[in-house]
């Protein structure tokens, strides 16, 4: 069984807390990081770093764990910042389309000078800013009811939509969803990577849901 270490520095004058984590994140040692995080909360610790230069495997528990914290903290004008990934770690946290809701840094002391510059509360990398956006083809009336089914379909119809952009779909079509209401949907329905957007694509053209 692999085995997991983690210390936590909050003694830096900073206000900061420092999560250094070593060893494999998974279903067996995430519950180990997921007591230290709820620890840092309980104590209103919000600016937190995660160091993760010791860790070479990380599973959707791992990476769950941020994402289900992450609402709270920049609720509370805070934030969950990541350092020193492995290559091998960062390109599953880029599939995994992670990196539109964490943002991520090359060294400990760069995710640190970060809050100084921080992202309005609340808000993600890959949202774009406020503005006129290049617009996609004009919306068809959609003979789907359902949030979920007009979903399904937008994936069916493209996959290759971020999450950002099918919110903005969805909105542009009368749906008042939020950020993380999309996030959690898509998760519900095993359809939050783009890998799996793509492969729900490929099933569903052979079944023939497409937009109307």
């Amino acid at each position: 069984m692999q085995d997991i270490k983690i210390s936590l520095d909050v003694a830096n004058g900073e206000g900061l807390s420092i999560v250094r984590v070593d060893g494999v994140v998974d279903t067996m040692t995430a519950s180990e990081l997921e007591k230290v995080m709820s620890s840092l909360l309980q104590q209103r610790r919000f600016r937190i770093v995660v160091d993760l230069a010791g860790v070479d495997y990380i599973s959707s528990a791992g990476w769950g764990i941020f994402v289900s914290n992450i609402r709270e903290v920049r609720a509370n004008r805070g934030d969950i910042k990541l350092a020193r990934m492995m290559p091998s770690v960062y390109e599953v946290f880029e599939l995994l389309e992670f990196d539109s809701i964490l943002r991520s840094f090359d060294s400990v002391d760069r995710a640190k000078e970060d809050f100084s510059a921080e992202l309005p509360s609340g808000s993600f990398k890959a949202v774009p800013p406020a503005g006129p956006a290049a617009p996609r083809a004009p919306a068809v009336p959609i003979k789907a009811e359902s949030l979920e089914e007009i979903l399904l379909r937008l994936v069916a119809d493209d996959p290759f939509y971020s999450v950002g952009e099918l919110k903005s779909e969805l909105v542009r079509r009368g749906f008042a969803v939020s950020f993380w209401g999309l996030v959690r949907l898509l998760w519900k329905k095993k359809l939050f990577t783009a890998k799996s957007r793509y492969r729900f694509a490929r099933a569903s053209a052979r079944r023939g849901l497409r937009i109307p």
